[in-house]
């Protein structure tokens, strides 16, 4: 298992492999993030510092603060007396299967028959992880990042310090450069862009405003932020590097669109999910040299009818965004809603049995037969049933 540094090391080296890979600003980061490394007494606050030398005697080096941290799509909230805290079950998922992979490899390869062992070891490993995945929101995300944030904004002072106390040795200019690993588990996202749609049943980069926004109110003395978002086994990544004085400009400079999320979950209280009592089992069955592994999940689910509420409320955000042509992202849920309904919404009323939810006003009311053949339309145009087997079977793999 890897240490913390080990992890933070990486983390570091694959911001800096993708932005040199990039242009501008990107490219110019990733620059300032391969300075020579600073010793200092401690390693700790910020975790990284380092040295550019300047170009020619005319120029000042610069010393660069790097801190790290990482925000987990599944994150399990823990309360403690002082305050709430987010315990990354991606990670554990991601030690677990590592930890699987070293005890294994080498007795699988070398053997003419794969152990039983191994094979309810892969079925505990993967369990866990389809258990800990039914319960991830956006909500969690959010206030996982949040949380994160806030903790690391509150030690500004002090990473500024020991950045400033380096450069007054080299009579140089300091900058602080703030690394977030984030770590998503989406799946079968629909992505709304100048009136296209793109779908990715696996996606890794997702700015999302939500978090563009708690970025705009962080403290204003961190100067870049740089995002490596990955997958939970982090099996590939992606990077963007933003100028903190101007995070929207610096976006759009580089043309990342900045999505609002409408999944069905978006109004979902953080400690609820759509599903409850969720438990997968994995097993195995063996046919000569071929192994096929079955999953069994067993689960109570929301009411379709209060389930339907969320849906229409997160279909009504992505309706506004879209008529104001404004980027966004929904889920499978909402998306066969909105390519349902969107030719025969009018409007919008609020529901009167609640103070939140909100149905949608439509021009002719559509009827069990027309909702059936647009929604066996939606999954045929793209492939839902194929999708849905290649991502267990992803998921297997």
């Amino acid at each position: 298992m890897l240490s913390k540094k080990e992890r933070e090391v990486n983390s570091l080296n694959t911001a800096i492999q993708n932005c040199l890979s990039q242009k501008g600003d990107s490219r110019r980061i990733g620059m300032l993030m391969s300075g020579a490394d600073v010793e200092r007494k401690s390693e700790e606050r910020p975790d990284f510092i380092r040295y550019v030398a300047p170009a020619n005697k005319n120029e000042r080096g610069i010393v660069v603060g790097i801190e790290h941290f990482m925000v987990d799509h599944l994150s399990k909230e823990k309360q403690s007396k002082k305050k709430t805290k987010y315990q990354s079950m991606g990670r554990i998922h991601q030690s677990n299967t590592l930890s699987y992979f070293n005890k294994w490899q080498e007795k699988v390869l070398n053997s003419e028959h794969i152990p039983d062992e191994a094979i309810t070891g892969l079925c505990d490993t993967l369990s866990a992880h389809f258990n800990n995945s039914a319960y991830a929101t956006i909500k969690t995300f959010y206030y996982s990042f949040k949380s994160a944030l806030d903790t690391h904004m509150a030690s500004i002072d002090e990473y500024k310090r020991a950045i400033k106390v380096e450069a007054n040795k080299r009579n140089a200019d300091n900058k602080l450069i703030i690394l977030i690993e984030v770590h998503s588990a989406f799946q079968n996202l629909f992505f709304h862009h100048n009136r296209n749609i793109h779908f990715e049943n696996r996606p890794v980069m997702l700015v999302l405003d939500e978090f563009i926004q708690l970025l705009e109110k962080a403290d204003k003395r961190v100067d870049y932020y740089v995002l490596t978002f990955g997958d939970t086994l982090d099996t590939s990544t992606k990077t963007v590097a933003i100028n903190a004085k101007d995070i929207r400009g610096s976006l759009k400079k580089q043309r990342v669109p900045i999505y609002h999320y409408c999944g069905a979950d978006l109004y979902l209280p953080k400690d609820l999910a759509f599903v409850k009592d969720y438990n997968m089992e994995m097993k195995h069955e063996e046919h000569g040299e071929e192994i096929t592994l079955q999953a069994f999940p067993s689960m109570s689910t929301m009411r379709p009818e209060y389930k339907l509420k969320f849906i229409y409320s997160a279909l009504r955000m992505a309706y506004i965004y879209y008529a104001k042509k404004e980027p966004v992202v929904l889920d499978l849920d909402v998306e066969r809603m909105f390519e349902t309904l969107l030719p025969l919404i009018t409007g919008w009323h609020k529901c009167k049995d609640d103070k939140w939810s909100y149905e949608p006003v439509c021009l002719v009311a559509p009827t069990v037969d027309y909702i059936e053949k647009a929604y066996e339309a939606f999954d045929k145009r793209w492939r839902i049933s194929e999708i849905l087997s290649q991502d267990l079977a992803a998921s297997l793999d």
